[in-house]
C-alpha cells in the first residue's frame, strides 16, 4: 500500500517536478559516477607511480652496493661519493614513509623526500595520498612492511659503508677490508628479496583494486539506467495520453481541418497545452483567414503593376522615340540652315546655332543614359562570368581613348564568378573611362584594377591618379545628372555612376569611392551573387 501512495503522489505532481526531480537524480548518479571514475583513474595513476617508485629505489639501491664494492676494491673517493649520491634515493623514500606513518604528517617533508627519491613531482601527492588512504588495506599494507624491512637491511649497508670508508682511510690491510666487503652481499639478498615482496604485493593491490573499481562502477552504470528508464516508463505513462490527442489535433490542424480542437483531459501542464493549442488554432485560423484575403490582395496588386510597369516601359520606348524624333529633325534642319545660310548670317548667328545644335546633341544624349538606366538589369539571367576577360573586351573598346591619353592601365589577377555579363562590362566601362578623362592637363592616366575575395562573394578595386574629388562631394557623385565640373573642362552627361550605383545594387552589393583632391580616386565594389 506504501508503495502504491508513493507512486500515486508521484503522478500528482507536476510534470516539471517530475522532470526536475528526474534530472536531478539521474545528475546525482551520473556525479558519484563521474568521482568514483575519477577517484580511480587518480588511485591506479598514484599505484603506477609506486611501480615506477621502486624500480627507482631498486636501482639506486643496486648502484649504491656496486659503487660501494668497487670502492672497497680500488679506495677512489669518488667510488664512495657515488655510492652515497645512489643512497640519497631510497634514503629519501624512506624520509616520506617515516613521515607519513605519524598519527599528523608534515606533507612538505612527505614531498620533499619522494622527490628526493627521484619520483615525478606531478606524481608525489597522489603518492601520498593513496598512502594515507589505504595503508590499513592488507595489500598495501604487506607493501609497506617491505619496504620498511628493506630499509632496515639498508641502514645495516649504511653501517657497513661507515665501517669500510673508516678502515680505507685508516689504511687497513687488504684482507680486513675484503672481511667487511663479504657482509655486503647477504645484506643485498635480503633487500632484494623484500623488493620483490613489495613488488608483489603493490601488483596484488592493483589488481584487486582495479576489480573493485569495475564493480562499483558497473553497479552505479547499471542503478542509473535502471533508475532512469523508471523514472521515464512512469513518466511518459502520465504523459503519453493527454499528449497523444494534442499531436492527433495537430495533425489534423496541419491537414487542413481549421476547426480541429484539442479535447482537455487534465488540468496539468499537459491541460494547460492543450488550452494553450486551442486558442493558438483559433488564432491561427484567423490569421491564416486574413492571409488568404491579404495574398489575393496581393496577387492583384502584383498583376497591377506588371501592367503598369510593361505600361511604363512601352511609355518611355515610345516617349524616347517621339522625343528622338523631334531632336533628330532639329538637329537636322540646324545642320542644313548653317550649310545653306552660311553666306547670309552672322558669326554671332552661327554661333546660336552651334549652341543649338550642341544642346540637341545633349538631349539626345541624355534621352539615351536615361533609356540604359532603365534597361540595367533586364538582360539575360546571371552567369558565370571571366571578369579578366571582360575587363580585356573593355580595354579593347577603349584603346583609342587609352592610346590619345598616353593612359596604363594596371589589372591584376581577377575572379571567375556568378555575374550579370552586359551590366558587369557597364561598370568596368564607366569606372576605366571616368579614371581616364579626369586627370589634370597633361598628365598621363595610371589605373590599377584588382579583385579580393570576402565572405560573401568579390570586392573589385578601380584605382586611379586623377584630380581626386572633395570629400564632401563623394555622396554626391553617385546621384543622377550630378556633375562636380563644368562641360568645358570635362565632358559627360553626370549619370554614369547612377548606373554603377544600379548594377552594384543588382549584383547584391554596393559602391563607395575614397579620394583626395590632387591625389587620386579609389573606387570600390562588389559582387556578392
Amino acid at each position: 500500500m506504501a508503495r502504491k501512495s508513493l507512486i500515486k503522489k508521484f503522478r500528482d505532481v507536476s510534470i516539471a517536478r517530475k522532470l526536475y526531480f528526474t534530472v536531478g537524480i539521474m545528475a546525482l548518479l551520473i556525479g558519484i559516477e563521474l568521482f568514483t571514475l575519477f577517484f580511480s583513474i587518480h588511485t591506479l595513476s598514484s599505484v603506477r607511480a609506486y611501480v615506477e617508485g621502486e624500480g627507482l629505489w631498486s636501482k639506486g639501491q643496486k648502484d649504491a652496493v656496486y659503487q660501494l664494492l668497487k670502492y672497497g676494491i680500488g679506495h677512489d673517493e669518488n667510488d664512495y661519493r657515488q655510492f652515497q649520491s645512489y643512497l640519497s634515493v631510497p634514503m629519501g623514500d624512506g624520509k616520506a614513509r617515516i613521515e607519513m606513518e605519524k598519527p599528523h604528517p608534515d606533507l612538505a617533508v612527505v614531498r620533499e623526500g619522494l622527490i628526493q627519491g627521484k619520483n615525478d613531482p606531478d606524481d608525489v601527492d597522489g603518492m601520498a595520498h593513496l598512502f594515507l588512504r589505504f595503508n590499513k588495506e592488507r595489500h598495501l599494507a604487506r607493501a609497506i612492511t617491505a619496504w620498511g624491512n628493506a630499509e632496515k637491511y639498508l641502514h645495516l649497508l649504511v653501517d657497513i659503508s661507515d665501517s669500510l670508508h673508516a678502515a680505507v682511510r685508516a689504511g687497513k690491510p687488504q684482507n680486513e677490508i675484503n672481511a667487511i666487503l663479504e657482509k655486503i652481499t647477504p645484506i643485498n639478498q635480503q633487500i632484494t628479496i623484500q623488493e620483490n615482496d613489495f613488488s608483489f604485493s603493490l601488483a596484488e593491490g592493483a589488481r584487486w583494486l582495479e576489480n573493485l573499481v569495475m564493480r562499483i562502477l558497473f553497479f552505479i552504470a547499471l542503478t542509473v539506467e535502471v533508475s532512469g528508464l523508471a523514472l521515464a516508463i512512469l513518466v511518459n505513462r502520465d504523459i503519453q495520453k493527454g499528449l497523444t490527442e494534442i499531436i492527433e489535433a495537430a495533425k489534423d490542424f496541419a491537414r487542413g481541418n481549421l476547426y480541429r480542437r484539442a479535447r482537455v483531459i487534465s488540468g496539468d501542464e499537459i491541460g494547460t497545452v492543450a488550452q494553450s493549442f486551442n486558442e493558438m488554432s483559433s488564432q491561427l485560423e484567423t490569421k491564416i483567414n486574413e492571409l488568404e484575403g491579404a495574398q489575393r490582395e496581393l496577387n492583384t496588386y502584383a498583376l497591377e503593376l506588371e501592367m503598369k510597369n510593361k505600361e511604363l516601359e512601352q511609355f518611355a520606348y515610345v516617349a524616347s522615340h517621339d522625343l528622338q524624333e523631334p531632336l533628330r529633325t532639329l538637329n537636322g534642319f540646324t545642320n542644313l540652315l548653317r550649310e545653306h545660310a552660311k553666306d547670309k548670317i552672322d558669326s554671332r548667328a552661327d554661333t546660336y546655332l552651334r549652341y543649338m545644335q550642341a544642346a540637341t546633341l545633349r538631349m539626345q544624349d541624355l534621352i539615351k543614359a536615361l533609356l540604359d538606366h532603365g534597361r540595367i538589369g533586364k538582360h539575360q539571367e546571371s552567369q558565370m562570368v571571366d571578369s579578366y576577360q571582360l575587363l580585356m573586351s573593355v580595354l579593347d573598346d577603349l584603346k583609342t581613348l587609352i592610346k590619345d591619353k598616353k593612359a596604363f592601365i594596371q589589372s591584376g589577377s581577377l575572379p571567375t564568378l556568378r555575374a550579370h555579363p552586359v551590366e558587369l562590362r557597364i561598370m568596368f566601362q564607366n569606372l576605366v573611362t571616368n579614371a581616364i578623362k579626369f586627370q589634370q592637363p597633361g598628365n598621363n592616366a595610371y589605373v590599377i584594377i584588382e579583385a579580393d575575395q570576402t565572405g560573401s562573394g568579390w570586392q573589385f578595386m578601380v584605382k586611379d591618379n586623377g584630380i581626386g574629388i572633395e570629400q564632401e562631394d563623394i555622396e554626391r557623385i553617385f546621384i543622377m545628372f550630378q556633375r562636380l565640373h563644368m562641360r568645358d573642362e570635362y565632358e559627360g552627361n553626370g549619370i554614369g555612376l547612377a548606373h554603377c550605383m544600379k548594377i552594384a545594387a543588382l549584383h547584391a552589393g554596393k559602391i563607395w569611392a575614397t579620394s583626395e583632391p590632387g591625389k587620386g580616386s579609389t573606387f570600390f565594389f562588389t559582387v556578392n551573387l
